[in-house]
């Protein structure tokens, strides 16, 4: 793709003036050959041991770790919402059938998706915090460590409400147990803003925040971890747009 580089020169129609350029520079950049060239010196540029390739390549890399990071921690928030905001700890009527036929509804809590709420919530948390806790970004690893020792305060109150801790920090549910429990016991651990699950919730979005921001923040890169439209012209150029 040929791009017009006027507006770099100030103007200028003269064929060769104070600034250096000639109108054949001019020209080399117009039909793409100066880009080439460019492209050709900053391949072969080191900083730090590193082709500019490298560097790119590195980015890249930290740019889709970050992303990832950040999209885990939304779908962790959308599994914490199920628990923190939905119905599951309201009474529902049940109608069940006797050994004789009558039909009979009473009052009573849906165990089988309470214990399917919690399983996706511990599974959320793992993906999350097992990316977060080995990121690269030191704030956004620093965080991840912060809120296992967070979640360490809270190991008596978790276990209580069926919550396993792992060796490694993972975590699972005991479905023997919550199925056993007071609903209330539950409820206490994993619903309402005043709820440990709020907190934890709370810490994994300020984690996924941190992850996006490391994304936004790579030189020359977008969140996505490529070079934004709105990069320099020497990363135009070593995207290949020229």
């Amino acid at each position: 793709m040929n791009t017009d580089y006027s507006f770099l020169f100030g103007g200028s129609n003269s064929g060769n003036d104070n600034s250096g350029f000639s109108l054949n520079d001019y020209m080399s950049i117009k039909n793409g050959s100066y880009g080439k060239l460019i492209k050709a010196y900053y391949k072969e540029q080191k900083s730090d041991g590193k082709t500019a390739a490298d560097v790119k390549k590195e980015t890249q890399t930290k740019g889709a770790e970050y992303s990832e990071i950040s999209s885990l921690s939304d779908k962790f928030a959308k599994t914490a919402d199920k628990l923190l905001k939905g119905d599951l700890f309201e009474l529902k009527d049940v109608t069940k059938t006797d050994e004789n036929g009558v039909e009979n509804t009473t009052k009573e809590y849906d165990k089988s998706s309470i214990v399917s709420a919690l399983k996706d919530f511990a599974k959320s948390y793992n993906d999350f915090m097992t990316k977060a806790t080995k990121s690269t970004n030191k704030n956004v690893a620093r965080r991840a460590e912060n809120l296992v020792g967070q979640m360490n305060s809270y190991y008596k109150q978790l276990s209580a409400a069926g919550v396993k801790f792992a060796e490694d920090g993972t975590i699972s549910i005991d479905e023997d147990k919550v199925n056993k429990l007071d609903v209330d016991t539950i409820k206490r651990a994993f619903n309402g803003k005043d709820s440990m699950l709020n907190q934890i919730a709370s810490k994994v979005s300020q984690i996924g925040t941190a992850a996006s921001s490391a994304a936004k923040n790579l030189s020359g890169y977008n969140s996505k971890g490529s070079y934004a439209s709105n990069a320099t012209s020497i990363g135009s150029l070593i995207n290949g747009e020229v």
